[in-house]
């Protein structure tokens, strides 16, 4: 892609600001309604494109250790996490286990609603 062509992000986030900016006072009801759910959506869009691929690899990570698996596609890391919670071979109370939960909690509300999340981003 050329440089002076923006990321997809930054064409995302100036979208929601231009609505934000220049459409939305002038709509009432039911349109400002809608207009709102699509900024927040072209906010969430960026903030999935600037964070999501470090949140899977950091949760691939954490589910490799965790699960002593060298698989590298988080979505079979994630069924696996899943069957031996569900066979109990690891506890639901298991430090690590709980800590990765709440780390990828954390990371998806980041991305999800950054306000939910402490984060400002």
């Amino acid at each position: 892609m050329p440089a002076f062509v923006p990321s997809a992000g930054a064409l995302l986030q100036a979208a929601a600001d231009d609505l934000e900016r220049d459409v939305l006072p002038a709509l009432g009801g039911f349109p400002r309604f809608r207009t709102r759910v699509i900024v927040n959506v072209l906010r969430l869009l960026a903030r999935e494109l600037e964070f999501g691929p470090a949140a899977d690899a950091a949760e691939r990570t954490r589910l490799q250790a965790l699960l002593d698996n060298g698989e590298d596609e988080l979505p079979a890391l994630r069924a696996a996490l899943a069957r031996r919670i569900d066979e109990g071979a690891i506890d639901l109370a298991d430090e690590a286990l709980v800590r990765h939960l709440r780390e990828s909690l954390r990371e998806a509300l980041a991305i999800d609603n950054p306000a939910w999340a402490g984060d400002r981003r």
